[in-house]
């Protein structure tokens, strides 16, 4: 599919959310860091937002530490803290080189986003909670995020999709699709400026054939449509199927 929309790259540098989510304890997040690293994804995604900010630095101290310099480290807030908490976790967290802070604020608070990403070094990302192109334009125009990060799935689909990558563009800002790496890697594929697509496992047991990862990067298939196809699994779990045809007149 990357190919009929203009793909201008055969493969998008990927990163793993998977393995670092907040109830995951500290030496587990290491050993899955290890695992992805060792499967050709090129960076991690580790979650922040804790009651206690200090825990949050601890965390991603220990995880850049771990990975050196050289490896590529995103921070996801979630959406907990308030404008307060958020401009005092940045400035904190600028010490790190991460390659995004994600949605420190509340998913609509363009405003908030937009202050934050004008006063601190490290690129805000955030979008993905967002289901319009009009959302997406009215967190474009204000300035909110150095990273977009759409969702087919949330936005309509393809289509939407695309529009909304077209005012990225116009607005030279970066790309990072939310999730659903299936569909995400053929539209980051096509997307003119820097773009990465987010490594999870989760869907995988519905397809046969499984993404290949290379130096980092996750590289678009050849196969025709999402060069995946639906698994015996899949097929399991469907409870119906229902025929939908025209009628003439």
């Amino acid at each position: 599919m990357a190919k009929l929309l203009g793909a201008h790259r055969d493969g998008v540098p990927c990163y793993n959310t998977s393995g670092g989510f907040l109830s995951t304890p500290l030496p587990e997040v290491l050993e899955n860091i290890d695992a992805a690293l060792g499967k050709g994804i090129g960076g991690i995604k580790v979650k922040v937002g804790q009651p206690d900010t200090a825990a949050d630095l601890e965390r991603v101290r220990a995880v850049r530490e771990h990975l050196g310099d050289k490896v590529a480290l995103m921070v996801d807030a979630n959406q907990q803290w308030d404008r307060g908490q958020a401009r005092r976790a940045c400035r904190a967290l600028e010490q790190f080189d991460l390659t995004w802070i994600e949605e420190p604020l509340d998913a609509y608070d363009a405003a908030g986003h937009a202050a934050l990403a004008e006063r601190f070094d490290t690129p805000i990302a955030t979008g993905e909670m967002l289901t319009s192109v009009a959302e997406h334009w009215d967190l474009i125009r204000q300035g909110s995020a150095d990273f977009v990060q759409p969702d087919a799935g949330r936005v309509g689909g393809i289509t939407p999709f695309l529009r909304v990558m077209n005012l990225a563009d116009h607005n030279h800002l970066s790309m990072a699709p939310h999730f659903a790496m299936e569909i995400h890697l053929h539209l980051a594929a096509a997307y003119p400026g820097p773009t990465w697509v987010e490594h999870f496992e989760w869907l995988e047991p519905l397809f046969e054939e499984r993404l290949d990862l290379s130096d980092g990067r996750m590289l678009v298939p050849d196969r025709p449509g999402l060069g995946l196809t639906p698994s015996a699994q899949a097929e399991a779990w469907t409870v119906q199927h229902t025929t939908i045809t025209e009628r003439a007149g």
